[in-house]
């Protein structure tokens, strides 16, 4: 992949260079001479072209979508106009980017170091861009362009679940109240559900590796939707562990399990369940030893609850905490199916 990188590359600046000497030529050629009318010579040159009006169009491929898409987003122009950063993801950056039609999409650009094996990225991004569910984001179309690999998605406003919970409070700040979390709690607990009810192409089920809020996206009705399922795909083990602190399960963290698998899943998402209700981040507090320590000194489980929610405790919410207690065991076999937490959730 380095080196068709690099031809890649080397293409592009051979085409720069041709168009710079083309550019060259045409200001020669813009330049005449003509007789006045006492017999003197004088040269005319005429306006030459700017080389920033030039556009140099690298190699484009498209990795997953129609034709009829890549029309209608214009690829290689997404690739160059200016982008507005959202986030540094596991699987590269986040951007926004706004159309010339005046739509939104998010983009994003795969980490360069990933793409060691090319037909590897490409089919699995053609493999999860055919998942299609309301639960999942889907991916609309993705490319290479100039030796770089992009991914399109659908842009949802209210952003991510990370963003509600811990964003800046200001004029326009409205806290969660509990029947959202538990409504967006349901929404996760169904879209890793649903993963967990795929196969790979060779048979093996698939997993989501870490399952967090900033990869909970929100729409303007609340439900939610899971995105950077393809990430373990992608992404080796140990960097998304590294980048996950407080986030992956014990025998991930301990090295005792090498993949990770559908249980190492739910260890994810019973963290991602303390989150919501504690409204504590998962890298500033160890939430899983946090529950524990309540638990063994048998304290009320009713004061880890986000303040900003109110002092009224109910039943759903402490039984949403045993819910993710149990999620939580460190024997992977005692932890429950998703399938069993999204019923738990539901009759909560």
């Amino acid at each position: 992949m380095k080196l068709v990188g690099l031809a890649l590359i080397y293409t592009a600046l051979t085409l720069a260079l041709l168009v710079a000497f083309t550019v060259l030529i045409c200001i020669r050629a813009n330049k005449k001479k003509a007789k006045s009318s006492d017999g003197k010579v004088t040269t005319i040159t005429t306006t030459p072209i700017s080389l920033l009006e030039v556009k140099v169009t690298l190699p484009f491929k498209v990795i997953f979508g129609e034709i009829k898409v890549a029309e209608k987003f214009d690829p290689p122009e997404i690739a160059q106009i200016p982008k507005t950063r959202l986030g540094e993801g596991t699987l590269g950056t986040l951007f926004k980017v706004v159309l010339q039609c005046g739509s939104i999409i998010t983009i994003r650009k795969i980490r360069e170091g990933l793409i060691m094996n090319a037909s590897g990225l490409e089919l699995w991004i053609n493999f999860f861009g055919g998942m299609k569910n309301d639960w999942l984001l889907p991916i609309l179309f993705s490319f290479w362009y100039g030796g770089e690999a992009f991914i399109l998605y659908e842009y949802l406003i209210l952003g991510s679940l990370e963003e509600l919970l811990h964003g800046s409070e200001g004029v326009q700040f409205t806290p969660l109240n509990w029947e959202i979390r538990k409504k967006i709690a349901l929404y996760a607990a169904q879209a890793v559900a649903l993963i967990h009810s795929r196969v790979t192409k060779n048979g093996e089920p698939l997993i989501c590796g870490v399952i967090k809020a900033s990869n909970i996206l929100i729409r303007v009705d609340f439900s939610a939707c899971l995105s950077s399922y393809e990430t373990p795909y992608l992404v080796p083990l140990e960097m998304i562990v590294k980048r996950n602190p407080g986030r992956v399960a014990p025998e991930l963290k301990f090295h005792y399990q090498k993949t990770f698998t559908q249980k190492s899943d739910v260890y994810s998402f019973g963290i991602l369940l303390l989150e919501l209700i504690t409204g504590q981040r998962p890298s500033m507090t160890n939430l899983s030893a946090y529950l524990r320590e309540k638990k063994i000194k048998g304290a009320a489980l009713d004061n880890l609850c986000d303040t900003k929610m109110g002092s009224e405790v109910n039943e759903s919410m402490v039984e949403m905490i045993e819910i993710a207690w149990s999620c939580l065991s460190c024997k992977p076999r005692d932890r429950p199916s998703m399938d069993d937490v999204v019923h738990r959730i539901q009759v909560s």
